[in-house]
């Protein structure tokens, strides 16, 4: 199996907030909720939601471009169920396409779902294998 890398470098900029570049410079940045943090950015958890949001959207808009002329606007509504002990992961995940236009409801609801069960990388990356690694003063110090 071949695979492209995407990078992305989150450092920490203090207290429980971290800025995440992309590799066009883009930003992202994340904060704990109220309280923990200072809420001054998304929680990891919406920034995943917002992750798969996005994914899915611009599959549905690439499906439907011959006919996004005629689609005047488009939500996308992600919503998901948290386990309320640690590690806290998502048990469920809703994501509600809100469209206005001139569209037949079977042409977006091929598009929504060609994107979730073959194209969208971050749906299927939600079950993805994770390792960890610990480069500590400069050092490998191994990997898990």
């Amino acid at each position: 199996m071949e695979a492209d890398r995407l990078k992305l470098s989150t450092k920490w900029q203090g207290d429980f907030v971290f800025e995440a570049s992309g590799q066009g410079g883009h930003m992202l940045r994340m904060d704990a909720h109220q309280g923990v943090g200072n809420d001054q950015g998304l929680l990891p958890m919406q920034a995943l939601l917002g992750s798969l949001a996005g994914c899915v959207g611009m599959d549905v808009v690439m499906i439907l471009r011959s006919k996004m002329k005629d689609v005047h606007s488009i939500e996308i509504v992600t919503e998901g169920d948290k386990r309320r002990d640690p590690p806290k992961e998502f048990l469920a995940i809703t994501v509600t396409f809100i469209v206005e236009g001139d569209i037949e409801a079977d042409k977006a609801w091929h598009a929504i779902e060609v994107s979730g069960e073959k194209y969208c990388p971050v749906a299927h990356s939600l079950k993805a294998d994770v390792t960890y690694k610990l480069v500590l003063n400069g050092k490998e110090a191994g990997a898990k």
